[in-house]
């Protein structure tokens, strides 16, 4: 039985720039303008992205200016119609969740997204039961919010998932999965494993060579990173 902590853009949603234009029409509406330059949102926690994009506007980030930007970006990611299920989700999803919750494995969140922009996200989608234990309780996982970069995400995850789900997971069997050079260094950091999928901006190439336990093309096929998760198949 392994915890499985899943990112979210480019890992169960495709990166459609959802979040990006949120937080434009957020920046629009709170300080008149966008940044000229942009930057790659990917593996990023929602408070950095807007630390950094306050300082392309010249405007001191400081913390009441970074809560009024992620407030107003939730307004406006509420606001955002839902896309085609199929067109919208990676290969795979959310068949491999199911398969995973059949296997008898534990499923979470690791994600930049603050709580409730990844509850927008994936509700969306029709992906919110994966991630609770129960309809009326919070998303499982660490947000955006949890922390000021992301491999200090996996601690406060595991202890939310440890008093969910009634056990402790040991380091060899908690896998991040996730799409960025981000997510294979936060599994480095935090000692624990990561499978890294090519669904986002990241080539299956360069995904390799950062060496995680696991790089595959997609998981449009449960079985690779499920029995590689199990210690049935070679990384």
């Amino acid at each position: 039985m392994a915890l499985l902590l899943f990112d979210i853009d480019g890992t169960l949603l495709r990166p459609l720039g959802i979040g990006r234009r949120a937080f434009e029409r957020a920046l629009r509406r709170l300080h008149g303008s966008v940044p000229s330059e942009r930057f790659g949102y990917d593996g990023l926690l929602d408070p950095q992205i807007a630390r950094q994009t306050l300082a392309q506007l010249g405007i001191p980030p400081e913390r009441a200016a970074v809560e009024s930007l992620l407030e107003v970006y939730i307004e406006e990611l509420a606001r955002e119609p839902a896309p085609p299920r199929r067109e919208a989700l990676c290969p795979g999803i959310p068949e491999v969740l199911q398969e995973a919750r059949q296997r008898g494995h534990h499923l979470g969140l690791l994600t930049g997204n603050v709580r409730a922009g990844a509850g927008i996200k994936i509700g969306l989608l029709g992906l919110l039961d994966f991630f609770r234990t129960a309809p009326e309780v919070p998303l499982l996982g660490a947000f955006g919010e949890d922390a000021l970069e992301r491999a200090s995400l996996v601690p406060v995850a595991l202890a939310r998932c440890t008093a969910a789900f009634g056990s402790g997971f040991e380091p060899a069997r908690t896998w991040i999965v996730g799409d960025s050079r981000r997510d294979v260094a936060a599994a480095k950091a935090a000692g624990i494993r990561c499978a890294a999928v090519a669904t986002g901006f990241t080539s299956l190439g360069e995904l390799r060579s950062l060496g995680p336990e696991l790089a595959l093309p997609d998981l449009s096929d449960p079985a690779p990173l499920l029995d590689g998760v199990e210690g049935r198949a070679a990384a």
